[in-house]
């Protein structure tokens, strides 16, 4: 029974809706059958029957007595139900002569009684009205019985979603097990929230991201900025008492001259990753053999002039992975660029594709001091690692993250069993 109830809860809404319209209209058409039939009934209860007839028998005997007898009779009836005469003992019983008359029952309205009148006009109204009524009553209760089983809960259902996502709280549950096309449309708007939860997930996490960088980006600033305005305001008080040798000059220009690129170099970084938002994934089939052999020949030329070994490892050769081929390329210039400025000796590469998964996993991995721990406690919270000495703030690792996130995968930092750095990219093919 239970099943039979949840199978029926879960017909399809035109499906419901016919079979309540049909089970409706039955369940009209046999009360007004039964209203009409009874009322013809009970009307031809009220009338005289059309075959009814008074039967007068007149008999003149020899005494000349004359006797009559009426009765009710039918037409198509037997004689034998014609009255018989009985006659007293020591009574000349015979008979002279027998008269036969019929009179028809006139079978009208006009012959009823004022109250049999009355019931059978108000059988006529109830013939016409009570259907009428039924059909309307029909409909009503159609209507209402397809809305609360069908409509009710999930509109006020959908109400309330709808609500709460106007106030920016997409972090709930819509809970309607039917599997109707109301049930459908709850995995549609679910599978909405979802998309709009991550969305909004991934733009305030850009934000928090691109508020940290240039928090960072505005505090290293600083020391160029002081640089240059002291230097500044040395020569502005020495330049003119010519107590500045043309050497001492020199090598301050040469520090203003590296202040400046400095400063350049920060803002060329903050323009780049303001761009990474607008930029569009063009995905296109490339070889996996052939994406290697370029990689290993463009960075074995980098790694040559750095003076450190390049070791690529791969298990795969023959596949196709569908990649923005310059998208990979920039990440993996800015992690192996990273990797050759801290590495003492190799710096190794290797490559893993999940057909599974359809991922493709690159791990860099050199052979430096790895990342300190301040970077290694701060990394999920912070877009960019902590500034290094030498000035740099690890804007190719932001932008190198912020590229693996937009072709749907992600990038992870941290130190292996020899306190190596690696770094982790999963990048969706």
């Amino acid at each position: 029974m239970e099943s039979l109830k949840k199978k029926f809860r879960n017909l399809p809404l035109r499906r419901f809706f016919i079979l309540s319209v049909l089970f409706t209209f039955c369940m009209v058409v046999i009360l007004s059958g039964l209203t009409i039939w009874g009322c013809l009934s009970f009307r031809h209860y009220l009338l005289p029957d059309a075959n009814s007839v008074y039967l007068t028998v007149e008999q003149t005997f020899a005494d000349g007595r004359v006797t009559t007898i009426t009765s009710l009779a039918k037409f198509g009836e037997d004689l034998q139900n014609i009255p018989q005469l009985t006659l007293e003992d020591g009574i000349d019983n015979e008979i002279l002569d027998s008269k036969y008359s019929i009179e028809k029952i006139e079978n009208s309205f006009d012959t009823l009684t004022p109250k049999r009148k009355i019931a059978y006009q108000g059988c006529g109204v109830i013939m016409v009205a009570v259907p009428a009524i039924l059909s309307i009553a029909g409909i009503l209760v159609c209507g209402f019985h397809f809305y609360r089983r069908k409509l009710s809960e999930p509109l006020r259902i959908l109400s309330n979603a709808t609500e709460q996502i106007a106030k920016q709280n997409l972090d709930f549950s819509l809970d309607y097990s039917c599997q109707d096309e109301m049930g459908q449309l709850y995995n549609s708007f679910d599978q909405m929230r979802e998309a709009l939860l991550k969305n909004n997930k991934a733009m305030w996490k850009l934000l928090e991201q691109r508020r940290l960088m240039q928090a960072s980006i505005a505090h290293d600033l600083r020391n160029p900025i002081a640089i240059i305005e002291g230097y500044t305001e040395y020569l502005q008080l020495n330049l003119p008492n010519g107590n500045l040798s043309a050497e001492r000059i020199e090598r301050i220009v040469n520090n203003l001259n590296m202040a400046a690129k400095r400063l350049e170099h920060y803002t060329e970084s903050v323009r780049t990753l303001n761009q990474l938002e607008d930029m569009e994934i063009k995905r296109e089939y490339v070889s996996f053999a052939k994406l290697i052999e370029d990689i290993s020949n463009d960075f074995k030329i980098m790694a040559d002039n750095a003076r450190i070994s390049l070791n690529i490892i791969s298990s795969l050769s023959q596949c196709e992975l569908h990649v923005d081929n310059a998208i990979l390329y920039r990440i993996l210039e800015n992690i192996f660029g990273n990797a050759l400025r801290f590495a003492k000796s190799v710096v190794s590469i290797s490559f893993y594709y999940e057909s599974s998964e359809h991922n493709m996993y690159i791990t860099v991995t050199d052979d430096g001091a790895g990342f300190s721990d301040e970077v290694l406690t701060r990394k999920e919270s912070l877009l960019l690692p902590t500034r290094r000495e030498d000035g740099h703030l690890g804007v190719g690792l932001a932008m190198s993250r912020a590229l693996s996130e937009k072709h749907g995968g992600s990038l992870t930092f941290f130190n292996n069993d020899t306190h190596n750095a690696v770094v982790e990219i999963i990048l969706a093919v």
